[in-house]
């Protein structure tokens, strides 16, 4: 049942213009020497998704999340490109894996290009990650999820950067757009 949802799924964003590079996308294998990791996010805030969109939704352009972008290759938001940054001490590339985006949605899906990540007190050795924004509540709301796998020396210490660092880089875009969290379902006027 679940295979079959899956492609399904996979069948209607392919449809439906979605570009993804299936090679990139599954489950890593880890290393010896390195553990899976599983971490996945959430947030509902009371914008419209177009205006978290606007902030989110560019591969190149995604200073509010990691931080200056040193370089890219390639075309923004298409399948194969990359972007190159810094997190610390250390410099990293990600290719975009997967991307979808309508006026209401927006998928990116990238993986670590470069080899591994060292960062303060442990070592990403791969991962991909998944950042998903889409209008909720009639329009008037919008869901964010961002979701990763990874490989890793230290699973612990991996949760808990992946954790603090996108919490703290969607509260700012919140912020900035004065969005207030919410949770459960929509709010009673908000419709």
């Amino acid at each position: 049942m679940v295979f079959r949802a899956l492609l399904f799924a996979s069948t209607v964003l392919l449809a439906l213009g979605a570009t993804v590079n299936p090679r990139k996308v599954e489950d890593p294998q880890c290393k010896k020497g390195t553990h899976s990791g599983f971490e996945s996010n959430v947030w509902q805030f009371n914008v419209p998704a177009a205006e978290f969109i606007d902030k989110t939704g560019s591969f190149f352009h995604s200073e509010w999340y990691i931080g200056p972008v040193i370089a890219t290759h390639g075309k923004d938001n298409s399948v194969g490109s990359t972007r190159t940054g810094a997190v610390g001490n250390s410099t990293f590339t990600e290719e975009l894996v997967g991307h979808y985006r309508t006026p209401t949605q927006s998928v990116l899906r990238f993986s670590l290009h470069n080899g591994t990540l060292p960062l303060d007190g442990l070592t990403l050795a791969t991962y991909t990650e998944e950042m998903r924004v889409m209008s909720i509540c009639g329009g008037t709301a919008t869901y964010v999820s961002m979701t990763a796998t990874y490989c890793t020396d230290k699973v612990v210490k991996a949760y808990d950067f992946y954790n603090t660092f996108r919490s703290d880089a969607v509260s700012a875009v919140a912020k900035e757009l004065h969005a207030l969290e919410f949770v459960g379902t929509c709010p009673v006027g908000m419709l």
